[in-house]
């Protein structure tokens, strides 16, 4: 691995590594950067507004399972070319990571052209926050090759040009989240919980998602309030029983997948267990490491995608 000491073992059994180093120049005009997965300890939808985002509460950690750019500036070339080695992601226009250079670019004035390279670890279409943390490591690798044109707040309001969830995966941490998720409260981040994240064989969208929630007439009143009281006072058996997921009414009825992984993660020992964002993701909260790495063979066996992914700040 790129930023790490990562050994054979670890990647073996699933454990995602702790990125000590976040980013690296390679050379002048050429840098790399990891993206960092997120998931959501609580996650209320408690209405929708005139123009149709929904209003929400939720608390957004990252965690350790990252995929990775190459930035490459081309002060004489011109437009923007993504790779990844994934055949199933789109390469063009439609690819938020490109969209966010595109935006970066033109905000920036910068000419030139620019290449990317995607390496794809964060599965899709999973409440992971994959895209979003793409775009996010694209706007801090320019912004730092430019030598930070733009301050983190200007940072996060591009962000929000392209997803809600990108100014999150900006700023990184633990954060509590409210309006349509653009409105931040800095909150104590997950300890002494080690995550297993398991993902099925069937992915979850999250229009569709919303717009199960919407035919239900679904406005939910939950507070992520008393979950950061437990962050902030490192009651982990508090945090485990005050995870929240409004998705889970809606998700669970279509993706049985989902539903047995959180009943099978509480069954291995984790204390807790959520779906992530809109699924189908679903994880479960370890006290240690030995109980989260059992756990997570235990997926694998099964034929579940299953990784480790601490908690990082």
């Amino acid at each position: 691995m790129l930023y790490s000491t990562y050994s054979e073992t670890n990647r073996k059994a699933g454990i995602c590594p702790i990125h000590r180093v976040k980013m690296r120049m390679l050379m002048e005009n050429q840098l790399k950067i990891c993206a960092p997965a997120k998931i959501n300890l609580f996650l209320e939808v408690t209405g929708r507004r005139a123009d149709g985002y929904h209003l929400l509460d939720t608390v957004m950690q990252t965690v350790g399972l990252c995929d990775e750019l190459t930035l490459d500036y081309r002060p004489e070339g011109e437009g923007i070319r993504l790779t990844c080695q994934k055949k199933y992601i789109p390469t063009d226009e439609t690819n938020v990571a490109y969209r966010a250079a595109e935006l970066f670019l033109r905000q920036a004035n910068r000419k030139g052209g620019l290449d990317l390279h995607l390496e794809k670890h964060i599965p899709v279409a999973a409440g992971l926050g994959g895209g979003s943390a793409d775009a996010a490591a694209v706007f801090l690798g320019l912004n730092r090759m430019f030598n930070d044109p733009f301050s983190p707040e200007e940072l996060c309001a591009l962000g929000t040009e392209l997803g809600a969830d990108i100014p999150f995966c900006i700023r990184k941490g633990c954060v509590r989240a409210t309006g349509i998720g653009e409105v931040f409260e800095e909150s104590t981040p997950l300890s002494d919980l080690i995550p297993v994240i398991a993902i099925g064989s069937k992915g979850s969208s999250t229009p569709a998602a919303y717009k199960a929630l919407d035919s239900i007439g679904y406005c939910g009143s939950e507070s992520a309030l008393p979950l950061c009281r437990a962050l902030s006072q490192g009651d982990r058996r508090e945090i485990c029983r005050l995870l929240f997921n409004a998705f889970e009414e809606v998700i669970f009825p279509q993706n049985s997948d989902a539903e047995f992984l959180k009943k099978e993660l509480l069954r291995l020992g984790a204390w807790g267990a959520l779906m992530s964002g809109s699924g189908a993701s679903v994880y479960g909260l370890f006290p240690g490491l030995p109980q989260a790495r059992r756990a997570c063979a235990s997926l694998r066996k099964q034929g579940f995608f299953s990784v480790v992914a601490p908690a990082q700040s």
